[in-house]
């Protein structure tokens, strides 16, 4: 499939109620969708074309009443409290509907991102994940994955396919191909970390592109490794992996500006490459515990 965001286009048709509100975030082979209604009357029927990929779904509200179809056998949907998951195979002939409100998350996996997870694992590859369609549960790693990417959903800039987005897509399609296609890997081997030279040309890049704008991938081939082995062999050299290793450098480079500039705390954020000057405030005060207004302020800029 050519357009990754095909299959969370336009899956909804309302009767009796408007078309549901809706945020996308695309990265490097994954697309993530905030899906919404808040209509308590009218049925909305939604339909996924075809794929052969897999749509991993977390409710943050309950779902409301429906029903879903899958090769032609109707089932009343069950156990979708908030915060539970649902997965869906889009190989098969699906339809939802909903009656009332309704909030989700939605994650599209292919199989061909899944046995790519297989193949860099040294593993078989996968068969089907387990799943019973219309069958909620949770899944408390699956929920706090897809939360930690609900604030970059509708990004307008390159942080919203960079390094974090990267990291949790990797780490959702491992728990995934792990916990129900039943990957099963060989030990890890006990490994060094980066050469000299692997450290210094991937510090290179990440200062060069601070606005996240450079996947795991690219890292990974720059050091001729594949993505686990750089992933592993970074932080054991570093002591952080690469998206935190971006993280810090950022806010060195925020720190700097905010003491020695007088630019606004808008083109500081993005200078440093955060998503806006919100994204920048939030990270900031978390990291040192005050906002960037008030370390600039009590350090007389």
């Amino acid at each position: 499939m050519s357009d990754l965001a095909h299959p969370l286009a336009a899956p909804f048709h309302g009767r009796q109620a408007p078309e549901p509100e809706r945020r996308l975030l695309r990265g490097p082979g994954v697309v993530v969708t905030e899906i919404w209604s808040d209509q308590r009357d009218g049925v909305v029927t939604g339909t996924v074309p075809k794929d052969d990929a897999y749509i991993l779904s977390l409710h943050l509200r309950p779902r409301p009443p429906g029903s879903m179809r899958a090769e032609g056998r109707w089932s009343r949907c069950r156990d979708f409290v908030a915060g539970n998951v649902g997965i869906v195979d889009l190989r098969m002939d699906l339809l939802s509907e909903y009656v009332g409100p309704f909030h989700y998350l939605t994650f599209y996996a292919t199989r061909a991102a899944l046995d790519a997870v297989a193949a860099h694992a040294e593993a078989r590859p996968l068969r089907d994940l387990r799943h019973r369609p219309g069958i909620g549960f949770a899944d408390p790693i699956v929920r706090h994955l897809l939360l930690s990417l609900q604030p970059l959903l509708g990004a307008r800039t390159a942080e919203a396919v960079g390094l974090h987005v990267d990291h949790v897509s990797t780490a959702l399609l491992h728990h995934l191909a792990r916990t129900y296609g039943e990957m099963c890997t060989r030990p890890a081997r006990v490994r060094g970390g980066l050469t000299p030279r692997q450290q210094r040309r991937a510090e290179e890049l990440l200062n060069e592109r601070l606005d996240g704008g450079i996947t795991l991938a690219e890292l990974a081939e720059t050091c001729g490794l594949s993505i686990r082995h750089f992933a592993r062999a970074f932080q054991q050299s570093t002591g952080v992996p690469p998206h935190r290793w971006l993280i810090e450098r950022r806010l060195e480079k925020a720190r700097d500006m905010l003491v020695g500039s007088r630019l606004s705390l808008q083109e500081i954020a993005a200078a440093c490459g955060f998503a806006d000057q919100s994204h920048f405030t939030r990270t900031f005060t978390r990291a040192t515990g005050s906002s960037p207004g008030t370390f600039r302020r009590e350090r007389g800029s």
